[in-house]
C-alpha cells in the first residue's frame, strides 16, 4: 500500500511537469529578406525613386497562444543609389544596431503585425557617434550623417515552407543630430518616407549567424516589390 501511495504520488508530480513542457514556447532561427520601394523628392530632379533591400537574423517564438514573438536584427541593409547617391551604414554596423521586437496575430490564413522600432540618439552602432553613421557619397557633397529612426512596420503574410512570406509598409522618420562637413551639414534635414514592399523568412540550424549567411548565398529571397503606384 505504501508503495502504491508513492508510485501515485510521483506520477501527480510528473504529470504536471509533463503539461508544462508541452506548453513550453518553440523557438527557431529565421533568415529573412525584405524589399521596399518607395520615392523621395529631390530638388530640379522630382521624384527619385528608392529601394532597400534588408538581410535579416530573427529569433522565433511560437507561444502557446499561437502568437508568433519575433525578435530580429539587421545582418545587411543595401540601400540602391538613387539620383547619384549612394547612402549606407558603416561597414558591420547593421548587427550593432537595437533588434526590432514584435508579434504576430494570425487572423484566418494570413498573420499581420504592426510595430515600432528605431534607435535614438544614444550611440547606436558602436562608433563613439550619436545616433548611427550613414555614410553619403555624393557627386557635390559627400561625409558622413548622424541620426536618428522612428519606424511603424505593417506585415501582412502567410506560411510557407516553415517560414512566412508577404507584402510591408512602413512610415519612417529619420532625424540628422550632427552632419561631417560644411556641405553636408547645410545640405541636410530631416525626412519622412513611405515605403511598400514584401518580405519572406526561412528557417535556419540553430546558431546560424550573420557572417554565415553573409559569406554565402543568402538562403531566402523576397518577391519582386510591385511598381510604385504614381
Amino acid at each position: 500500500m505504501k508503495l502504491r501511495r508513492t508510485v501515485a504520488l510521483a506520477l501527480s508530480l510528473a504529470a504536471p511537469l509533463a503539461a508544462a513542457a508541452e506548453e513550453a514556447p518553440k523557438r527557431e532561427l529565421w533568415a529573412g529578406h525584405q524589399v521596399v520601394v518607395g520615392a523621395r523628392d529631390v530638388p530640379v530632379l522630382g521624384d527619385v525613386e528608392t529601394r532597400t533591400d534588408s538581410f535579416v537574423l530573427a529569433e522565433v517564438e511560437r507561444a502557446a497562444d499561437g502568437t508568433l514573438k519575433l525578435v530580429q536584427r539587421a545582418c545587411r541593409v543595401a540601400i540602391a543609389p538613387a539620383a547619384g547617391v549612394k547612402v549606407s551604414f558603416l561597414p558591420g554596423a547593421e548587427p550593432k544596431l537595437p533588434p526590432a521586437s514584435f508579434a504576430l496575430q494570425k487572423k484566418g490564413d494570413r498573420w499581420y503585425a504592426d510595430f515600432l522600432s528605431g534607435w535614438k540618439a544614444e550611440d547606436a552602432d558602436g562608433d563613439g557617434k550619436p545616433g548611427a553613421t550613414m555614410e553619403v557619397d555624393a557627386p557635390l557633397c559627400s561625409g558622413k550623417l548622424f541620426v536618428t529612426s522612428d519606424s511603424r512596420t505593417k506585415l501582412r503574410g502567410r506560411e510557407e515552407r516553415g517560414g512566412l512570406v508577404g507584402e510591408t509598409r512602413a512610415i519612417s522618420d529619420q532625424k540628422t543630430l550632427d552632419a561631417e562637413g560644411a556641405c553636408l551639414k547645410m545640405m541636410a534635414s530631416d525626412t519622412r518616407d513611405a515605403v511598400e514592399g514584401t518580405f519572406a523568412y526561412a528557417p535556419v540550424p540553430e546558431g546560424t549567424t550573420c557572417e554565415a549567411l553573409l559569406a554565402g548565398t543568402w538562403p531566402v529571397k523576397a518577391a519582386e516589390p510591385r511598381k510604385r503606384r504614381r
